[in-house]
């Protein structure tokens, strides 16, 4: 198996499958309202819809350092400031980020191997751990909506099992 094979397994289990860590990224989010998505639990931190707002950002500009061009990165879409918390809205935000994720695995799936210890266009890491860092971003992140979600009070497959998340 190669190694670029490797990386995209690893992407497609943390985003749908039974990774090592717990729950992947769509089992996480699976049956979030808005209104879940919205709240503000722990004063100061950010929200769920922050959160996916903010992965969509760095999956995208991982996509582009992928790719072999320069990402800029916009301060202000780093975690850009919710919409209102509608449904639609809501439902928008999770349409983005799974494009977010369809367009990483199309440029993970086209990196050369032979490439993975070059600088990108960025300049501050090679392929391989800008593929790796994004990877690592969204579990993560994982994380933190699982806890929002517990202190939210709010339950889904993430949050009904004891403790946090479970190595398997």
């Amino acid at each position: 198996m190669s190694e670029v094979t490797r990386i995209l397994n690893h992407y497609d289990s943390v985003l749908n499958g039974a990774p090592w860590h717990g729950d992947a990224i769509w089992q996480v989010l699976a049956g979030i309202s808005a209104e879940t998505a919205a709240a503000r639990p722990l004063q100061g931190s950010h929200t769920i819809w922050e959160i996916v707002m903010h992965m969509t950002f760095w999956e995208g500009v991982a996509t582009q350092r992928l790719v072999g061009q320069p990402a800029g990165l916009v301060e202000a879409l780093n975690f850009p400031a919710m919409p209102a918390a509608s449904e639609e809205n809501w439902t928008q935000t999770l349409d983005q980020f799974h494009a977010s994720n369809q367009n990483l695995r199309a440029a993970l799936a086209k990196l050369d191997a032979a490439r993975l210890d070059e600088l990108t266009a960025a300049a501050k890491r090679t392929y391989y751990g800008e593929a790796h860092g994004v990877i690592e971003h969204t579990v993560y992140h994982a994380g933190q909506i699982v806890l929002l979600l517990k202190m939210n009070g709010s339950t889904n497959r993430a949050t009904s099992r004891t403790g946090f998340l479970h190595p398997r």
